[in-house]
């Protein structure tokens, strides 16, 4: 019988309707705190540097599985801009890109609101997350700003941990703090490569949301695929039948 739910965050609790918006931010940020050392820098060269600090998670996320911190993502930044910057600089330009997401935030997946307190009544509910520039104690206030927080009864932050999707042991880390066992939980989410394999990978059904991704959809082996957040109580209830 199937007891856990567990969830990814970005593209399934939440969508991302401010990426470019917080891009361009982070380039004024960077741009104004290199001027107040006298450092000009020309806009090609922020856009290129923010672009490479991309890059640089890609790689580390796919090939380490886990997350830069912001820190990291920071220093990889100056590193190809070739700047210098004392150490205060360095903390107010993390921890200004940290908070970013709290002012231009992303919104609730359409349904998601309405939709996890039936869920809640059903199975334990928890979050995995594979976090970017913002950490774990950011990306919970905004599920607490959008009334989800409380619904769930684990939440796994890569940077918390030091282990990202797809490594099995993330999936097995959140099981044992819900207190099931693998064949009992599904794991919803929008990647195939973290979300989908993965949870197939620790022994989980996996179900793939694809309301706001759905680039791989068409490569998908999950065991299901859901377009709509208000799809999942009919849709887990189908896996319940199934065994899972």
């Amino acid at each position: 019988m199937l007891k856990a739910v567990t969830f990814d965050y970005w593209n399934t609790l939440l969508v991302d309707v401010h990426g470019q918006d917080r891009e361009r931010r982070r380039a004024e940020i960077l741009r104004a705190e290199l001027e107040a050392l006298g450092h000009a820098v020309p806009q090609t060269a922020l856009n290129e540097a923010l672009r490479a600090g991309f890059d640089f998670f890609d790689r580390v996320w796919i090939r380490e599985h886990r997350t830069p911190s912001c820190g990291e993502l920071v220093d990889s930044i100056l590193a190809v801009l070739g700047a210098r910057v004392p150490e205060d600089t360095r903390e107010r330009l993390v921890s200004r890109f940290e908070l970013l997401v709290l002012d231009l935030p992303p919104e609730p997946m359409p349904s998601a609101v309405y939709t996890l307190p039936l869920l809640a009544e059903r199975y334990r509910l928890a979050v995995i997350c594979d976090t970017g520039y913002s950490p774990g104690s950011v990306l919970r206030e905004l599920l607490e700003r959008n009334g989800m927080l409380a619904y769930f009864e684990y939440l796994y932050f890569s940077n918390e941990h030091g282990m990202s999707k797809p490594d099995v042991r993330v999936f097995q880390h959140t099981l044992a703090a819900l207190d099931v066992r693998a064949p009992e939980a599904a794991h919803v989410g929008d990647i195939q490569r973290t979300d989908i394999a993965g949870a197939q990978a620790a022994g989980m059904a996996a179900v793939h949301f694809i309301g706001a991704n759905n680039h791989d959809a068409g490569r998908s082996t999950a065991d299901l695929i859901v377009r709509h957040f208000d799809e999942l109580p009919a849709a887990l209830g189908g896996l319940t039948c199934a065994g899972c």
